[in-house]
């Protein structure tokens, strides 16, 4: 490992162990693991929701510009090199790629090579995720000692990932409170930090309204208190999308 990428992982790690939550630095998450691995693009995907028949990967960070339907598509597990990752639950190193048969769908862009590396993000021994790697174009292609570094990027993510959804709980008595009520299987997801964000948020949202409802307050009431939120979070885009235009300029 040559002293580029041992600084690279140092930033990552540096990265990674900020206090600042995880969900709300998303757009630097992979800039930092493409430095660290020096890959030219770095791609990063989550399961949205843990059906086991039925599991999806949704784009969580990525390094390019990339148009809104490419943040809103659940792919199947096969679909592109992210989807081939997950359905066979492991990495995959690519020499060309345009020689394999991920040629047709593959975009092809002018900063990048033909090198790909798909490789799975887990948490105690489960996948989570799945982060691609692309090098970059007039180098040459990846080869096993950048899969074993790949490796390493995506088991401190994965670690990155499973302490702030532990957070989450340590956080929101309303979330305790969910593990007391859960059955055991659930409750081994939310402890491990394995349960997608948007399964924890219902779960939490049906305690919350199970909570008020008990407590002897009117569905009227608790309308209000759901608006309530829907404020918070519309103010929260906005401020946002203010951040994003200043950093544009």
């Amino acid at each position: 490992m040559n002293q580029k990428s041992l600084s690279g992982l140092h930033d990552l790690a540096v990265f990674l162990t900020a206090e600042t939550h995880l969900s709300k630095r998303i757009e630097d998450l992979a800039r930092y693991a493409a430095q660290a691995t020096e890959a030219a693009a770095c791609s990063i995907s989550l399961l949205a929701e843990d059906e086991a028949n039925a599991p999806r990967l949704k784009l969580f960070s990525s390094t390019e510009t990339l148009p809104a339907s490419a943040w809103k598509e659940t792919p199947e597990p096969g679909n592109g090199i992210a989807g081939k990752v997950m359905l066979q639950g492991r990495a995959i190193l690519i020499a060309d790629i345009r020689n394999s048969e991920f040629a047709p769908p593959a975009r092809q862009r002018k900063n990048l090579g033909g090198s790909y590396i798909g490789i799975p993000i887990v948490v105690d021994d489960s996948m989570i995720g799945v982060m691609n790697l692309a090098n970059l174009a007039g180098t040459p292609p990846f080869d096993e000692s950048d899969l074993s570094l790949a490796g390493i990027v995506a088991a401190l993510i994965g670690k990155a990932i499973q302490v702030e959804r532990l957070q989450i709980l340590l956080r929101s008595r309303i979330a305790q409170m969910t593990l007391v009520r859960e059955e055991k299987n659930v409750v081994q997801s939310l402890t491990g930090g394995t349960l997608p964000p948007s399964r924890l948020a219902k779960l939490l949202a049906k305690s919350f309204y199970k909570d008020l409802a008990d407590a002897g307050f009117e569905p009227g009431q608790i309308i209000e208190a759901a608006s309530e939120i829907i404020t918070q979070i519309t103010t929260d885009i906005e401020r946002f999308g203010k951040r994003l235009a200043r950093k544009g300029r």
